[in-house]
């Protein structure tokens, strides 16, 4: 780069994309975290709420063409804390919903306010190459912890109401309310946070930067890396979604099981499938910032498909632990390396924004991770796959049969893992790169 990023701007660009990232993780996965108390208050199945799961990804596409082009053109800052705040006001809401008509459309609402390509295009633009994999892996690890913060607060907030005389808020509704904690951070980055200084230097000496479009992302050479990157990141993230997004849901089956046989309290099985998610956060979490940090020693590429790798072994463990024999045993560490392979999301948004110039960077690097996103389907597919297979009789009274249901469509993971060894080759590796000298 041309000039000196401050110490204090670089603390506030990650703290920007923590909060920005944490707060997607939290208020993403309080639909999977709540999903039996989602289904008894609207009356609905596994397949209705499998497609909210779904469609609040949808809707970050449009939100992130929409706020990638607002950062292209106007800066990178406000947009961020804007998009922000608004994923932050309308989940708050969502729970507040008459019906689960409005309650799905609230949701895909929230999923305009995306933040990944305009957070993870300031990181870019505030690190020198040697240390940006791993500043984006630390960035993209605290999604860990917006997720590890919606499991606590789920633990505490669920048993509890409020009653304001005839009306009662309950606890399911008081988690989604909690999604307003970034507020007071929005405040004070807006106080603190400084522009970027590359995309400042490049509006001065571009001025029709503020004439950017659309259009230009479908010229030959930045459409081959748009494609080739959205169908990489689709791969990786409908392996997450298959397997995480009703992977609460799929352990309290489990527990129960394990409860029935052991003696024990099934009302406890719920509980057990939280602190187990816990764990599985923390891993992810340090599975995420090490595969960023040492895509900067040995390149994205080799990266990605280490983390690929991990993950066919951990789904063929999975599928042994689900129908050749049903252990907690076998299960749980298949379930941890499988957590481990989620490490590839951590080279993302770096590996993207090195791809693409920088009065493209956020426009693009929001539309190809939001596309990846929004078309995996995963929590959909397999809610549809576990409706036709779930036994006709109660949870307590075959909890196998409705986890194999699940872990049947969960196990379609395998075929993404193994595509995610190849695709890699035909991106270009950036390790090292200047972003800033990136031409048009």
């Amino acid at each position: 780069m041309s000039y000196e990023v401050k110490k204090a701007q670089k603390f506030n660009v990650i703290i920007a994309g923590i909060i920005g990232w944490a707060h997607d993780g939290f208020a993403l996965v309080l639909v999977s975290l709540l999903a039996n108390d989602l289904m008894a208050a609207y009356n609905v199945g596994k397949a209705e709420l499998g497609f909210v799961m779904s469609a609040q990804y949808i809707m970050t596409v449009f939100g992130a063409a929409f706020f990638g082009f607002l950062a292209d053109r106007f800066g990178r800052k406000n947009v961020l804390l804007i998009s922000v705040l608004w994923d932050s006001i309308f989940t708050a809401i969502s729970p507040l919903a008459p019906n689960f008509i409005i309650f799905a459309m609230l949701r895909m609402i929230s999923g305009l306010g995306v933040s990944w390509g305009i957070s993870f295009s300031l990181l870019s633009e505030s690190f020198s190459p040697k240390k940006r994999g791993m500043a984006g892996g630390l960035v993209h690890a605290t999604f860990v912890v917006g997720y590890i913060g919606a499991v606590i607060t789920t633990m505490i907030l669920k048993p509890m109401s409020i009653v304001l005389g005839s009306f009662v808020i309950y606890g399911w509704q008081l988690c989604f309310l909690s999604a307003l904690f970034p507020v007071p951070f929005l405040i004070y980055l807006e106080l603190t946070l400084s522009e970027s200084q590359m995309w400042e230097k490049v509006k001065q000496e571009t001025p029709e930067i503020e004439r950017v479009r659309f259009t230009e992302l479908l010229e030959s050479r930045w459409l081959r890396y748009m494609i080739l990157l959205t169908f990489l990141f689709w791969l990786s993230e409908f392996a997450y979604h298959v397997l995480a997004d009703w992977a609460p849901t799929y352990f309290e089956y489990v527990f129960i099981n394990q409860l029935q046989t052991t003696g024990g309290n099934v009302d406890s099985a719920d509980t057990l499938a939280l602190m187990v998610m816990l764990v599985i956060m923390i891993v992810a979490g340090f599975a995420l910032f090490f595969t960023g940090w040492i895509s900067d020693h040995i390149g994205r590429q080799n990266a990605f498909i280490g983390c690929s790798l991990i993950g066919i072994i951990g789904i063929s463990i999975f599928i042994i632990g689900n129908f050749v024999t049903f252990d907690l045993i076998i299960i749980i560490p298949a379930v941890l390396i499988l957590t481990s392979s989620f490490g590839v999301h951590g080279v993302f948004g770096i590996w993207s924004s090195e791809t693409f110039p920088t009065r493209l960077r956020a426009t693009a690097t929001s539309i190809i991770f939001s596309l990846a996103r929004a078309l995996g389907l995963g929590a959909f597919i397999v809610g549809i796959i576990s409706d036709s297979l779930t036994p006709s009789v109660s949870e307590f009274i075959d909890p196998i049969g409705w986890a194999r249901a699940l872990a049947f469509g969960m196990s379609l993971s395998i075929i993404a893992y193994i595509l995610m060894i190849f695709v890699p080759k035909l991106i270009p590796e950036t390790k090292g790169i200047d972003i800033s000298k990136i031409a048009d």
